[in-house]
């Protein structure tokens, strides 16, 4: 069937049955539903499987006539429906009826004989052939059916899109009218506007006239001017006659200057023929200069190897306040006598030890002499005590290794000595004080064609355990922080995961410091109300590079700040603060077991039997230049400490690592 068929088209099935796609047939026998055909009266569920039959059974009451003929019994009519079924689906029987036919009875289609009323196999057949045609045909007519229902859908969506077209469409045209109403409107309102513009430009027109009207009575004026002006140029021609004749004057002394500018030119080449010789000669000059500053740097190192790889400074604190008083209101410190800038002794009566001492010279009455690079006593300032260190930054600078710890007991004032007091220009450590001359330093060199990078990085070791001082609790929340060595066959380490910051100027060091000391682990004893609870280690890398020289170089300049040690009696420590004391005595331990083997040239260096000592082995173990601290307090009752910790200087002053190579960068 064609897509454009009406719904209202009735639909011929064989036998004379109509039916339409749904709601009752134009005859009144069928009705049809999705499910369910009507027949005759007859509702047939088309799912069940014996639909079919139901369906021809139907039909045949259907066209049943209306009232029997004399004579014909239903074998009759079921022959007369067959021969009807199935000449209208082509299907003709070919099989002879037995008799022919007979007078009264009912006759068959054009063609086909009735069958006798004894041939009960051929009527069989005849069933069968119209069983199978109307399932044939059933089938048929649900497709039909199925086809009618999709149309009747796909033509309901037709018809609702076609719906909502013709609204949109409608609205469409009613906003169209309103927009045509509003333009009608605004076109009224514009031409009432335009009247008053006309009105306006009429009177701007009248305006306009008396204007030129103005003007051109200013015209007449200008013209009875311009005949004054006239009659002025004339007497102005007149002054340039006279303004000729002095040109000419003056280019009589403009050819007298040429020449003596040609004198000058001379002059002028002469010059510069004597700077390009000048210049040759301040090239030759900063050649040997840069030679000179090899020679310097080479000379410099030579006298720091003179002075000895691990160098010894011992410095005194000065008594303060309370101690002041305890010592009768004065200042002297009576145990302690400094015999010149390299030497003091140590006095106490009795003492059992003095005389037994390996490599100290004992003296009567138990006073007993210590030796060292350089002694500082308690009137000697900060910047004296950074004159003499401040070689070994300049050593950093040519890219060796350079290390400075403060090495004494608690309260002798090794963080004064390497922090100082912040602020108070006096009173800056070695720290900051390094800091400063490094850069000042680095402002010179750039001169002579060096640049450098400067990283800093700062740590501390509290309780065997490495806490970055420059990172924030939050970042180092989840961080390890390990000792690693760069080369096995050098002795360089490196903590991991630590915060290593690029900075181009003290201030930003000065702003890492203040950082590091508000998150360093301090605590009181008895010794010392704020005693340094760990060691802290600050580093500067700097890398060099001459552009001029093309040589390049790369230092590390590690300042250390150990704890203090303490005796556990002395100091009262319980519960963490034992601990910390244990831990702080044993790494001390530990570094003196370090620079023993290294005195005695032991074949294995105890290194890692503590984290302080690992990572300190490249500035012990020869490839640095050392200079340890020894810090003494002034009291009398801290002599046992005093005494301990110059013998451990000793010690160390008297140990050779070897020589220290400069770090070249490749």
């Amino acid at each position: 069937m064609g897509a454009g068929c009406s719904l209202s088209r009735l639909v011929k099935v064989p036998g004379a049955v109509a039916a339409a796609p749904s709601g009752p047939s134009p005859n009144g026998h069928f009705h049809r539903s999705r499910q369910c055909l009507c027949i005759g009266g007859t509702l047939i569920d088309l799912r069940k499987p014996d639909s079919g039959k139901l369906i021809v059974e139907a039909l045949l009451r259907v066209q049943e006539p209306a009232a029997r003929r004399p004579g014909t019994n239903i074998t009759n009519q079921v022959n007369s429906r067959s021969t009807s079924l199935t000449k209208s689906s082509g299907t003709s029987v070919s099989k002879p009826s037995v008799g022919g036919n007979k007078a009264g009875g009912d006759t068959g289609s054009k063609g086909k004989s009735k069958r006798p009323p004894w041939d009960l196999k051929g009527r069989l057949q005849d069933m069968e052939a119209l069983v199978k045609n109307s399932a044939e045909e059933r089938e048929n007519l649900l497709h039909k059916f199925m086809d009618y229902d999709m149309r009747i859908e796909s033509l309901e969506l037709e018809k609702r899109s076609l719906n909502q077209n013709l609204e949109k469409t409608q609205s469409v045209s009613q906003a169209t009218r309103d927009e045509v109403d509003r333009l009608a409107s605004n076109l009224r309102n514009e031409q009432d506007g335009r009247s008053a513009d006309k009105r306006k430009y009429e009177s701007t027109i009248q305006d306009l006239e008396f204007s030129k009207a103005t003007l051109e009575r200013q015209i007449k004026t200008l013209e009875a001017e311009l005949s004054a002006r006239q009659d002025e140029l004339a007497g102005l021609k007149s002054t340039v006659s006279h303004l000729t004749s002095a040109h000419a004057g003056i280019e009589a002394r403009l050819s007298s200057t040429k020449i003596m500018l040609d004198d000058r030119s001379k002059r002028v080449s002469e010059l510069e023929s004597q700077v390009a010789t000048q210049k040759d000669t301040i090239e030759d000059l900063e050649k040997k200069m840069r030679e000179g500053e090899n020679v310097r740097r080479k000379l410099h190192n030579t006298v720091l190897e003179l002075k000895g790889n691990i160098r010894v400074f011992c410095r005194v604190r000065p008594l303060l306040g309370e101690e002041i008083k305890g010592n009768g209101d004065s200042d002297v410190i009576h145990h302690i006598s400094f015999v010149d800038e390299k030497t003091l002794e140590l006095c106490k009566g009795g003492d059992p030890n003095s005389s037994t001492m390996s490599g100290l010279k004992g003296r009567g009455g138990g006073a007993i002499e210590f030796s060292y690079d350089r002694v500082f006593n308690p009137t000697s300032t900060q910047a004296e005590v950074f004159e003499e260190i401040s070689q070994l930054s300049q050593s950093a600078l040519d890219g060796y290794n350079v290390c400075v710890f403060a090495y004494g007991q608690t309260g002798s004032g090794k963080t004064f000595t390497m922090e100082g007091i912040h602020g108070d220009e006096a009173l800056e450590g070695m720290i900051p004080r390094t800091v400063k001359h490094i850069f000042r330093t680095l402002k010179d060199l750039e001169d002579k064609g060096w640049t450098y990078k400067v990283e800093a990085s700062f740590l501390e070791i509290y309780n065997e355990t490495i806490r970055d001082l420059l990172a924030t609790p939050k970042e180092a929340k989840n961080l390890t922080y390990d000792l690693k060595l760069v080369d096995s066959k050098k002795n360089d380490t490196f903590v991991t995961n630590l915060k290593v910051v690029e900075v181009e100027n003290e201030s930003r060091v000065h702003h890492l410091l203040t950082l590091a000391q508000q998150q360093r682990a301090v605590a009181a004893t008895n010794m010392n109300e704020r005693s340094s609870r760990s060691h802290s280690v600050f580093r500067l890398k700097l890398t060099g590079h001459n552009s001029k020289t093309l040589e390049s170089c790369e230092g590390n300049l590690n300042l250390v700040d150990l704890a203090g040690s303490e005796r556990l009696k002395e100091s009262g420590s319980e519960g963490a603060r034992l601990t910390e004391t244990q831990n702080i005595n044993k790494s001390l331990s530990n570094l003196g077991n370090v620079i023993m083997a290294l005195g005695q040239k032991q074949g294995h260096i105890p290194y890692r039997n503590s984290k302080l000592t690992h990572l300190l082995q490249n500035s012990l173990g020869g490839n640095s230049k050392t200079l340890m601290f020894v810090n003494v307090s002034p009291l009398e009752m801290c002599f046992g400490e005093t005494l301990n910790s110059l013998r451990f200087a000793t010690k160390v002053n008297q140990c050779h690592i070897g020589t220290a190579t400069k770090q070249i960068r490749k």
